[in-house]
């Protein structure tokens, strides 16, 4: 496992090294958002597409896959990126950013999974983590080896802060900033994300009781909590 895990962080470190921090995205019309549920050995990935203006969802695809390698912490781009990246190439809709669930360059290697989505579709993504993988905090900022690599993030009254970074072709502060604009309480994650968490979940669910998860029309009220 050791030897395994040596070859997952060199391959990261080789992805970190094509980011991109750039502050030239322009006006968003939409915004995608991937979460992944785990059920037993399968791994359900969901995909929702939203009206950056609305937070109206205007697309949602899941899919279902036997994963393909174990769970090992940090390296979870190389178990649900591939999912992800699937789920994008079917969506009918072509969103300028897109939210994962995980870290971008906030990571030990330099780079998570929104990082190696971010580098394989060669598109602006920001990774939203619920927890700090690697760096410490200065205020607000994320710091490694003394570089802001991301933010954190403040979106709910006596909830747990959010970690936000960019995965590729976003700076840190646009990051930031569209996770910040994308809250709509009482829900702690931006709403794309909280739909994409809601809506795996469910499908999880269903598929441990057995029942099949039609791809576009899982039932879910996208207005529960967390």
């Amino acid at each position: 496992m050791a030897f395994k895990t040596e070859r997952l962080a060199a391959t990261l470190g080789k992805i970190s090294r094509q980011v991109v921090l750039d502050d030239s995205l322009g006006e968003l019309r939409f915004i995608g958002a991937f979460d992944c549920g785990i059920n037993g050995r399968q791994i359900v990935c969901s995909a929702v597409v939203v009206d950056a203006k609305t937070m109206e969802v205007v697309e949602r695809q899941t899919i279902t896959r036997d994963s393909q390698m174990p769970y090992i912490p940090g390296y979870t781009a190389f178990r649900e990126g591939p999912l992800i990246l699937e789920l994008y190439y079917s969506l009918e809709h072509e969103p300028e950013v897109l939210m994962i669930d995980g870290e971008g360059i906030a990571h030990p290697d330099g780079g998570g999974l929104a990082t190696y989505v971010g580098v394989e579709l060669a598109k602006p993504t920001i990774g939203v983590a619920k927890e700090l993988l690697a760096g410490v905090l200065n205020g607000s900022d994320i710091l490694i080896d003394g570089k802001i690599v991301g933010k954190q993030v403040i979106t709910k009254q006596f909830a747990k802060p959010i970690f936000v970074s960019p995965g590729n072709l976003i700076s840190v502060e646009r990051a930031a900033s569209i996770v910040n604009e994308c809250v709509r309480p009482p829900h702690k994650l931006p709403e794309p994300l909280h739909i994409a968490h809601r809506i795996s979940s469910k499908a999880a669910e269903l598929e441990r009781n057995g029942e099949h998860v039609a791809e576009r029309n899982i039932p879910i009220d996208v207005q529960e909590s967390p």
